[in-house]
Order: structure tokens, then C-alpha cells, then sequence
């Protein structure tokens, strides 16, 4: 049995230290596909913020499936790294426009979702969906998930991207005044201005997708890549290409109607857009340093309770950090919403010192807390382990 710490109040109280953390925390580790911006600039004025966002509200509604009424797709994956599902696999969709139904296969792991009109069936309606398939899944149908608001820090740049040129838009709540290139807290999205096309989308340093259009088939206004490629800590960790995709003909009335064996079991869960949000962590006793250095974990987490299902560390150059900002996630509840969640979470560790405002000195007996318990009984809750 597992035991979970719940995770509630967290956000608000590491939000609240963010300037402390941000004004001792090194840059993210160089990356061989972060493109080669420079200097990007805050835009202040209505105009390019307008400007901005508009582009991205484009390359948004490209890729917006919502809004192609019927249609099919097929596409075939290929995944590795550290999750608990990796291997080759296919994925199907059908729609109608309200209604529609996928599936999923990989390595033995067999997924079906159908629905329309708020409600949702499955095969094994409560059984998780891998974190691959919920990956690639996020990033055909909404990379650009979250809206640009009136509270977000926007910055731009133009860079060279395989040899493209392409404007480089950067999103977050907050943050150091012009970090250079690239801040922990910032989404970044990639470009074409020439075509509105997006070409990469980083939802957290040490992650990048990269979109190929080249052999892409438009289909009612909209074009889908041919091939999306996601880089790891550097590494190619997925690979997904659009097999097909158009208009699927005359579709049986009965292809989205669940049948006896999906009524009985019940409605299921469907899968929402990525989040993020960060997790201050300290050294359970002894003094700590004005350092802070962040490792941010990839992770599914279940739809009612919020446990975490599957979980990969985005940062490897320190082992032990990384092992334990995997460990502290994996051990912590989250906030559930109904929905199977992809989140990134910045796990922020405040490292320790011989004296306290000194200089950082890492071991690696270090026993790390989540700031928001340190000093009182973690509340616990057992529940089943995760699949």
C-alpha cells in the first residue's frame, strides 16, 4: 500500500516566495532543441501583446479538432524512456462533430473512449490512460491549451528553428525581469510567421515537440502535422506520424453509441489539457542556502483523487535530486478534477548550507520535506497503489 501526502495549498504558498526563488535559482540546463533565441523582449504595449497573441490564437485554431466537424485520423507512434508503457502503437478517431470515439493500442495496453453531449464511456472505464498516449493525444489536439490573458508575462523573440526562421512566443504568470533565454515558469511556442504553423511547443523547459508539416494534407481549412517528434532531457522519447486524415465518408449512426458492457460499468473520465504548478521543497532540518534549484517532474494524475499514475523526472544532471523530486511527486496527492490530468510540476528545492544565507552544499543523505508540512504532521491518506 502507498501512503500520499495530500497536496492542497501549496500552489498559493510557493507562489508567494516566488521572487525570493526566482532571484537565486540558476537557468534551465542548455538543451540541444531550445531554439536559438536572443534576448527575448517583455512586450508592454497593447499592440504587441495584441499582435502576439493573435498569432498564437491562429496556430491555436489549427489545430483546434473542435472545430473540423466530421472527420478521421489514424496515426502510428513510437515511444521509449522511463514510463511504465513505452513501445510502438496506433491510435484512431472518429467524429462526427459532437460526438466522437478513439482508440489506442501499445505494448498490450488497449484504450477506447466514446462520447458526445457532456458524457463519456470506455473499455475499462477506469482504468488510467498511459502517459504517452495522453502526451502525444495533448499535443495533436491542444498544445496551445491555455489563453494569453490580461496577467500574462509575454515575451517574443525571433530564432532559427531546423533551419526555419520562426517567431518564438513565451508565456508565464510571473516571473525575473528578462531572464535569459528561457525562465523555469515559461511555456514557449514556435511559429512560422509566414504560415501560422506551429512548429515547436515546449510546455516546460527540458520537453520540445517538434512539428513537421511536410507531406501534410489540409482538410477543411485546417492542416495537421505529418509527424511530431518529442524530445526528453534531449532525447527522442516519442515519435508519432499522421497516417491519415479527412473526411470519413458515410459514418454508421451506431459507431458512437456504447453498448451494454460500457452502460453497466458506468461513465468514465476524459483527459484534460497540460497544467502546471510548482512545489517548494526543504531540507527537513538544518540551515538552508538562498539557493533554490528546480526539477520539474512529467506526470499523469487520476481524475477523482489526484494520485499521480505515472512519472518522469525532465532533468537528470543531478541523480539525486532528480531521484527524489520523483519520489516526493509520486508520494503526494493531488488536486483531482474529474479529469485524467497531464501536469509538469516544478519541484523547487531549496538547498542546504552549513550555515544558513551560505553557500549550498549538497549530499546525498539529504532528507527533503514539501515546504507547506515542514514543521507540522503531514497529513496522510492511505489508498490503493497506483496503476
Amino acid at each position: 500500500m502507498r501512503v500520499f501526502t495530500r497536496f492542497g495549498g501549496l500552489m498559493v504558498s510557493c507562489l508567494f516566495f516566488l521572487p525570493s526563488i526566482f532571484a537565486q535559482t540558476n537557468p534551465p540546463p542548455s538543451d540541444p532543441h531550445e531554439p536559438g533565441i536572443h534576448q527575448p523582449r517583455t512586450l508592454s504595449s497593447p499592440g504587441e501583446r495584441s499582435a502576439a497573441i493573435e498569432l498564437l490564437q491562429h496556430a491555436r485554431q489549427d489545430l483546434n479538432m473542435h472545430t473540423f466537424g466530421a472527420y478521421e485520423l489514424k496515426a502510428s507512434f513510437q515511444t521509449s524512456g522511463a514510463t511504465q508503457n513505452e513501445g510502438d502503437g496506433t491510435m484512431e478517431e472518429l467524429s462526427n462533430g459532437p460526438e466522437w470515439r478513439w482508440t489506442a493500442q501499445m505494448q498490450g495496453v488497449s484504450v477506447v473512449r466514446m462520447g458526445g453531449n457532456g458524457h463519456a464511456y470506455g473499455a475499462n472505464p477506469n482504468e488510467p490512460v498511459p502517459l504517452r498516449i495522453q502526451e502525444i493525444r495533448a499535443a495533436l489536439h491542444w498544445p496551445i491549451f491555455r489563453n494569453a490573458g490580461a496577467l500574462s508575462v509575454i515575451r517574443s523573440a525571433t530564432a532559427q528553428l531546423n533551419g526555419k526562421p520562426v517567431t518564438c512566443v513565451l508565456l508565464s504568470s510571473g516571473g525575473p525581469d528578462n531572464p535569459e533565454p528561457r525562465a523555469w515558469t515559461e511555456e514557449e511556442y514556435c511559429i512560422d510567421p509566414a504560415t501560422g504553423l506551429l512548429q515547436m511547443w515546449s510546455a516546460a523547459p527540458g520537453i520540445y515537440a517538434e512539428y513537421d508539416y511536410e507531406g501534410a494534407t489540409e482538410f477543411n481549412g485546417h492542416t495537421l502535422p505529418r509527424q511530431i517528434s518529442i524530445f526528453e532531457g534531449g532525447a527522442l522519447v516519442v515519435q508519432a506520424r499522421v497516417e491519415s486524415f479527412g473526411d470519413p465518408g458515410e459514418i454508421d449512426p451506431n459507431a458512437f453509441k456504447p453498448g451494454p458492457e460500457m452502460t453497466d460499468a458506468g461513465e468514465s473520465f476524459t483527459l484534460s489539457g497540460t497544467r502546471r504548478f510548482p512545489m517548494r521543497v526543504d531540507p527537513s532540518d538544518g540551515p538552508t542556502s538562498t539557493y533554490f534549484q528546480p526539477v520539474i517532474v512529467h506526470a499523469t494524475l487520476d481524475a477523482q483523487e489526484g494520485r499521480v499514475i505515472d512519472a518522469e523526472a525532465l532533468q537528470n544532471s543531478n541523480q539525486d535530486l532528480s531521484r527524489a523530486a520523483l519520489e516526493l511527486v509520486k508520494s503526494t496527492s493531488f488536486h483531482g478534477t474529474g479529469f485524467q490530468q497531464e501536469v509538469f510540476i516544478n519541484v523547487q528545492f531549496h538547498l542546504p548550507a552549513r550555515e544558513v544565507g551560505g553557500l549550498p552544499v549538497m549530499h546525498s543523505s539529504v532528507h527533503w520535506v514539501i515546504w507547506e508540512h515542514r514543521g507540522k504532521a503531514s497529513p496522510r491518506k492511505p489508498v490503493r497503489d497506483a496503476a
